[in-house]
This record gives structure tokens, C-alpha cells and sequence, in this order.
């Protein structure tokens, strides 16, 4: 049962929502866009690249999803350059 609801939830696609006066922006640098929205209890931040979800998580403040995403961008920036240099090669 656990096997099916992995495989049920990974197949399905999580476009990006549509403005939401509930979310805040976090970074919009092409191709990634993030966002954060306030649940009471935590911040769920996500990620995405080309307009299809590529990471979330929560933080227990709006100051740390910043530092989140920061972190993870940084990692998928990095990633990114280091596939452009290995095509120019």
C-alpha cells in the first residue's frame, strides 16, 4: 500500500501555482522561481525549475525558508555551471 502511494505521488506533476496572495516570491532568476507560504504553524517554501516543482520544505520562520532556499539555489547554481563546463569540454 505504502509502494503505491510513492509511486501515485511521484507521477503526478506539481506546475507551478498561480498567484497566490498567500505566497511570497523568494527568487526569480530564470529558470527557478520560489516561493513561501505562510501555514500558521511552519513556512512551506518550494522551488521550481521551468515552471515544474523541483524541491520544497518547511521552515519554522519566514527568515529561515529565505536562508533555505538561498542554500538550495547556491547548490543547484553550482550544479548548473559545473554542466556548462563539462558540455564546453
Amino acid at each position: 500500500m505504502l509502494e503505491l502511494l510513492n509511486a501515485e505521488s511521484n507521477s503526478q506533476t506539481h506546475d507551478i501555482p498561480t498567484m497566490n496572495s498567500e505566497l511570497t516570491k523568494l527568487y526569480d532568476s530564470q529558470p527557478y522561481t520560489a516561493y513561501t507560504e505562510d501555514l500558521e504553524f511552519m513556512w512551506r517554501w518550494t522551488i521550481y525549475q521551468d515552471n515544474k516543482l523541483v524541491q520544497e520544505g518547511c521552515s519554522l520562520t519566514l527568515e529561515a525558508s529565505r536562508r533555505s532556499v538561498e542554500h538550495v539555489m547556491s547548490f543547484f547554481n553550482m550544479k548548473r555551471q559545473n554542466t556548462q563546463l563539462e558540455q564546453e569540454l
